[in-house]
């Protein structure tokens, strides 16, 4: 069992931001239920202040939502957007007078038989047979591996904070049925070889963020959390098609003669018994080959390796909310793999009592600052590790590699990749500290956390390991895996793709 270190370190930041929140006046709350016309709650409906496009909060399993009012103005628009359902909006002052609102069903003008005889029931089933999983008796090795990419913007109130961009290789067990609910024979790392990372900076932008981490029982961030790679999983065990299709509504959005759209959501007495996943959202079939190829997330609640704290009514809400969009990919045996996905995951509350969760936000007080995680992630080519690799001594050394990532510099390479997240004014905003292009050099070749991040930390390399060896071994483990596989080959260089 891992243990995470006990930090008692606050930055004066995040203690000013504090107190100012804490100045406002008007602390009551609305709580409002969502339902629809047959008053069945509706679970994951955004609540969003048009005048600000701000978040402000999403209804929980029973439908219910809490709206602060310290976060209402008297002029502003409130908007209750629901997939599937028709929006509707109304003023802080009319919100004050109800306790209940129902939405709308939109209803599409489709049939439910489609083309080329084949009704959706069968198409669907016909799909979600295609991703079969392989056997629970795969070795829990790095069996597959690709040319990878991933980048991630945190913003604090509308404020960049930190930008990241790697590239290098992506290495996974592959999607292998798990043997019990924690799921130990699945393997996911990302390994840079080359890195643009800014300095990673304070709540209010004015300094440089120290430490990266704390986690004690009342305060818990770590700066470099990524969690679009525990969302893949997710999806991939209890995702629309990628577990059957019992746990979820289907109806037909669109069709044309390239592919066939769906919507989806979550059936609400399937969550979270039957099912780790609530969402809503759409996904799109080849219409042709019948393979799924794209599905897009309104918005996505999963309950993969999380520790909930549930009440005596068994809610299970999340402390952000998350929209995603992935594609899919094929190899050569027809195996499907996550080609693309980018997400963007919004804080609606800060941890504590409510929340026991391993996945941590970016920054602290992360409600009080609107932080906003977007991430990115794509796999340009999708292979198998050669069979003399695909042991337990080189599984090692990917985990201890990646656990604290590093990687080159290099201008030139980083101008020929694409942008997966749109940078936005993100360079102005960190350019107000120091030159952004300074910030690239100086993370040059330098590990993402500080040494004793991982120091006794880590169950591969032992425990109370000196920072000097320990340091030098990460490095030495890196090094061999990269002459094991070679320097990754830029997206323009591969091909074969299909």
């Amino acid at each position: 069992m891992r243990h995470f270190l006990l930090i008692c370190l606050f930055f004066s930041g995040t203690c000013s931001l504090q107190a100012q929140y804490l100045t406002v006046s008007d602390t009551t709350t609305l709580r409002i239920k969502i339902t629809d016309t047959q008053n069945r709650p509706i679970f994951g409906v955004y609540v969003i202040n048009k005048n600000k496009s701000f978040l402000i909060t999403s209804s929980d399993i029973d439908g219910e939502c809490i709206i602060h009012n310290r976060l209402l103005h008297p002029n502003d628009s409130i908007q209750f957007q629901g997939m599937g359902y028709k929006l509707v909006t109304y003023t802080p002052a009319a919100l004050q007078k109800i306790d209940r609102i129902q939405l709308e069903e939109l209803s599409y003008q489709l049939e439910e038989t489609i083309v080329q005889s084949i009704s959706t029931e069968e198409l669907l089933n016909k799909v979600s047979a295609k991703l079969k999983k392989l056997p629970r008796s795969t070795l829990p090795y790095c069996n597959f591996y690709g040319n990878a990419q991933y980048e991630k913007i945190t913003n604090y109130r509308d404020t960049t904070l930190e930008y990241r961009r790697e590239y290098g290789y992506y290495f996974t067990s592959g999607d292998i049925r798990p043997k019990n609910i924690w799921d130990q024979s699945f393997r996911s790392y990302f390994l840079p070889v080359y890195t643009q990372r800014s300095y990673n900076l304070t709540n209010n932008g004015s300094d440089t963020l120290s430490p990266l981490y704390i986690t004690t029982e009342d305060n818990r961030f770590d700066a470099g959390t990524r969690k679009i790679f525990t969302l893949l999983r997710a999806v991939q065990l209890y995702g629309p098609l990628f577990s059957g299709t019992h746990t979820y509504e289907f109806k037909p959005v669109d069709t044309d003669s390239l592919d066939y759209v769906y919507s989806f959501h979550t059936r609400s007495q399937d969550y979270p018994d039957q099912t780790r996943i609530s969402c809503k959202g759409t996904l799109v079939i080849d219409f042709h080959r019948h393979i799924l190829k794209r599905m897009t997330f309104e918005y996505i609640d999963y309950q993969l390796l999380r520790q909930v704290l549930l009440t005596n009514r068994r809610k299970t809400s999340s402390p952000y909310s998350t929209r995603a969009d992935l594609t899919f990919g094929y190899d050569k045996n027809n195996q499907i793999y996550i080609r693309s996905c980018q997400t963007t995951t919004q804080w609606k509350y800060d941890l504590g009592n409510d929340f026991l969760v391993l996945e941590q936000p970016s920054r602290m007080l992360p409600s009080a600052g609107n932080l906003i995680e977007k991430e990115a992630f794509c796999c340009y080519d999708y292979k198998p590790v050669k069979k003399e690799f695909r042991t337990h001594s080189v599984a090692v050394k990917i985990h201890v590699a990646q656990r604290n990532p590093l990687g080159t510099y290099d201008s030139l390479l980083f101008s020929r990749l694409p942008l997966l997240l749109e940078k936005g004014r993100s360079f102005d905003d960190l350019n107000r500290y120091a030159d952004i292009e300074q910030q690239f050099q100086r993370n040059n070749n330098k590990t993402y956390y500080p040494d004793n991040f991982l120091n006794g930390f880590n169950g591969f390399v032992g425990v109370g390991r000196d920072d000097k060896a320990f340091r030098e071994n990460t490095y030495q483990v890196r090094k061999k895996i990269l002459e094991l596989f070679g320097t990754p080959a830029l997206p323009d260089q591969i091909t074969g793709q299909k």
